[in-house]
């Protein structure tokens, strides 16, 4: 009696770990599906983003071509200003 007992308790374990394997299974399926899903969106928008700093370049390019001394007093305009921000950072941080 004892050994049907341990024999229907082997093939219930046995039961539970094939239905645990397929779970696993399944489990390592979808993980797999989920991380090539994320490696397509990031390819995408890395793809997008080139093209967004592509098209950024083309517009300066073109504004620079169409007004030059604008684009020269903006570029000496932030030039100054990023200047004098790390001479403020610079003077800020020595007096404290």
């Amino acid at each position: 009696m004892e050994e049907n007992d341990k024999s229907s308790l082997l093939g219930k374990a046995r039961e539970r770990l094939m239905e645990a394997g397929g779970e696993v299974s399944r489990l390592k399926t979808e993980a797999s599906q989920a991380v090539e899903e994320g490696v397509v969106a990031a390819r995408r928008l890395a793809k997008r983003s080139r093209y967004a700093a592509e098209d950024l370049i083309d517009d300066t390019a073109h504004r620079v071509k169409r007004d030059p001394l604008r684009s020269v007093a903006m570029g000496l305009a932030i030039g100054v200003g990023m200047g004098a921000l790390a001479v403020w950072l610079a003077t800020r941080n020595a007096r404290e």
